[in-house]
C-alpha cells in the first residue's frame, strides 16, 4: 500500500495525472494476461501522451474565440452546387498555413462563408496550430483601442504570432479612413508571415468603396491576393433553404385541398 501510495505521489509530481489514473487497474489488467511490463509501461505513456494532445486541443478550441463549433462535414456542399469542394477539402491537411498562404470566403449572406471559415480553424485546433477567430468590426475596434493605449505595435505582434488569423464578415460595415490604415497596417505584417482567412461579401472591385480609398483597397488586396485560395460561393442562403421546402409543402397542401 505505501508503495502504491508513493507512486502516485510521484506520478502526481510530474503531472502525469493521466497515468495516475489508470495505472493500478492496468497493472492488474496486465499480470492476469501474463503480459510483460514493457508493454505495460509502453501502454501507459501512450495513454499519458492522448490525453495531453486532447487537452492541448481544447485549449486551442477554447481561446480561438469561435463564436460556435462547425465542422466542415456539417456543411451541405451540395446545396451549393457551384463551390469548389475538392479544392476546399484540400486545404484540411493546412499545408497552406506552413507556406503562410491566405484563404479568401466571397459571397453574399446565408451562404455559409463564416461556417467553412470555422471548419478550417477547428482542424488547425486539432492539428495544434494556434488560431484566432474575430469579426472584421471587432479586429478594428480593438486597434483603434490599442492606437489610443500606445499599443498598437504590440497588438500587431500578437496577432501575427497566430499561425493562422481568421477575420469574419469584413464589408458588412463601412470603415473610416483610420479603420483603413489600421488594417492595412495588420495585413501588411502578416503578409508572408502567417496565414489569413478573411469572410467578405464584397467582391474586389468593390473593395474601393469598402476602404472608402482605392489606393489603400489595392495595396490590402495584393498583399492578400499574392499567396491565396479564393472562393466564390454564389449560391443561394441556407436560411432560405427551409424556406423553400416550407412553401413548397404549403403549395403541395393547397393542390391537394382544390383536388
Amino acid at each position: 500500500m505505501e508503495k502504491y501510495k508513493l507512486l502516485k505521489d510521484q506520478l502526481k509530481m510530474l503531472d502525469l495525472s493521466a497515468i495516475n489514473d489508470i495505472f493500478a487497474e492496468k497493472a492488474e489488467e496486465y499480470r492476469r494476461a501474463g503480459l510483460d511490463y514493457i508493454e505495460y509501461l509502453g501502454d501507459l505513456v501512450n495513454h499519458q501522451i492522448k490525453k495531453r494532445i486532447e487537452r492541448s486541443i481544447n485549449y486551442r478550441l477554447r481561446t480561438a474565440r469561435f463564436p460556435w463549433i462547425k465542422t466542415y462535414q456539417e456543411y451541405d456542399f451540395d446545396y451549393q452546387e457551384e463551390f469548389n469542394k475538392e479544392q476546399y477539402l484540400s486545404l484540411m491537411n493546412m499545408e497552406f498555413i506552413k507556406t503562410k498562404e491566405n484563404v479568401i470566403l466571397l459571397g453574399p449572406p446565408g451562404v455559409g462563408k463564416t461556417h467553412l471559415a470555422i471548419s478550417l480553424g477547428v482542424v488547425a485546433c486539432e492539428k495544434r496550430i494556434r488560431t484566432l477567430f474575430i469579426s472584421a468590426s471587432d479586429l478594428i475596434e480593438e486597434m483603434k483601442v490599442a492606437k489610443v493605449t500606445k499599443g498598437l505595435a504590440e497588438y500587431i505582434e500578437k496577432m501575427n504570432r497566430y499561425p493562422l488569423l481568421i477575420i469574419d464578415e469584413l464589408g458588412y460595415m463601412p470603415l473610416t479612413e483610420e479603420d483603413a490604415n489600421l488594417f492595412f497596417q495588420l495585413i501588411s505584417r502578416k503578409y508572408e508571415n502567417s496565414s489569413i482567412i478573411i469572410t467578405t461579401n464584397q467582391r474586389f472591385k468593390d473593395w474601393g468603396k469598402v476602404f472608402q480609398d482605392d489606393v489603400i483597397a489595392a495595396a490590402i488586396l495584393d498583399r492578400l491576393l499574392h499567396h491565396s485560395y479564393i472562393f466564390t460561393i454564389t449560391g443561394k442562403s441556407f436560411r432560405l433553404k427551409g424556406k423553400s421546402r416550407e412553401l413548397k409543402s404549403q403549395k403541395l397542401a393547397k393542390e391537394v385541398g382544390q383536388n
